[in-house]
């Protein structure tokens, strides 16, 4: 007499069977071939078993018959299209990123801008709250003023999406890593001359402003910020792409 786990497996079984025949029929008369009609079926099975939206699953499907009836005039199969159908499901799952292209005027205005505020927002937080909790502290170490923080964020912001696309990996580079790297620590160095340089100015040009001032400026930052990331697409530097 068989088991209450026997009946429920054998159960599962038939349904298995079922969706099977169900899929082979979907796919057949659409003019696949044999090869691309068998890849198309256990892609579907595969995609089934994920969570991916099952309103979306159909319309990707319907994509893909066209796409390998086109190819099969060419002599390429399904598999030379997408790869193997974990290879398929993992990219459907995962799409890879679309490449930036190459750096425009607008875009590194949009992302030098994005950064500059980064950088003005960690440098007045940073100096407003050490300023708060240990004033003398702050004074002793040289606390930056206002026309340093603003410059240095400026050139900051200004080098970092160069940097990003010293090594962007969807970026056709044309110098090895080595002298990559050496321009990232040239600007670097820029950087940090424009920092301490300007630090060194009168404090009549260049004072320190109470601690308040600097966290209210990191607060506008911030609003800024927001409004960027939802006004227009940063693609470099400082958590871009990232929502």
């Amino acid at each position: 007499m068989a088991t209450e786990n026997e009946k429920r497996n054998a159960h599962v079984q038939q349904h298995r069977h079922s969706s099977q025949k169900e899929r082979y029929e979907e796919f057949a008369n659409l003019g696949l071939t044999k090869r691309n009609e068998e890849y198309m079926v256990k892609f579907s099975a595969a995609l089934a078993e994920t969570k991916y939206p099952a309103e979306k699953q159909s319309e990707l499907i319907k994509t893909m018959v066209q796409e390998i009836i086109a190819a099969q005039k060419r002599g390429t199969t399904a598999k030379n299209l997408y790869g193997t159908v974990t290879d398929k499901v993992k990219h459907t799952l995962n799409p890879p990123k679309e490449p930036t292209g190459p750096m425009t005027k607008e875009r590194y205005l949009t992302d030098a801008t994005y950064n500059f505020l980064w950088f003005l927002i960690l440098f007045n937080f940073m100096y407003g709250i050490m300023a708060l909790m240990a004033p003398a502290s702050a004074q002793q170490s040289g606390a930056a003023g206002i026309t340093c923080i603003i410059l240095s964020s400026l050139v900051a912001g200004a080098g970092m999406p160069f940097i990003t696309q010293l090594f962007a990996p969807d970026v056709q580079h044309k110098h090895n890593w080595f002298v990559r790297a050496g321009i990232m620590a040239l600007l670097f160095l820029i950087w940090m001359l424009v920092f301490y340089g300007t630090n060194l100015l009168p404090r009549m040009i260049n004072p320190v402003v109470n601690p308040i001032i600097n966290i209210v400026i990191g607060a506008i930052g911030v609003v800024a910020i927001l409004y960027m990331r939802s006004r227009f697409k940063i693609t470099s530097g400082i958590f871009a792409g990232r929502k």
